[in-house]
């Protein structure tokens, strides 16, 4: 029996895999840094301004992009 995947779905877990392999040699620290780095400069390319949560405060602030 083959499992069909969704081609959306296979793309994720590209993506997924890519990103696995590209923090394999970093720290926890390091990797959530790369992964904020990575989520900010996107929302800067496509002028997001999101709130986000603060987990360990449980406080809402607004994240550091430009306003329109």
């Amino acid at each position: 029996m083959t499992l069909k995947i969704d081609k959306s779905l296979a793309e994720v877990l590209e993506w997924r895999e890519k990103l696995r392999l590209e923090c394999e040699s970093m720290s926890r620290e390091e990797q959530i840094a790369y992964i904020h780095q990575g989520a900010q400069e996107f929302m800067r390319r496509h002028n997001l301004n999101l709130v986000t949560m603060d987990s360990s405060t449980r406080k809402t602030r607004h994240s550091n992009c430009i306003s329109r």
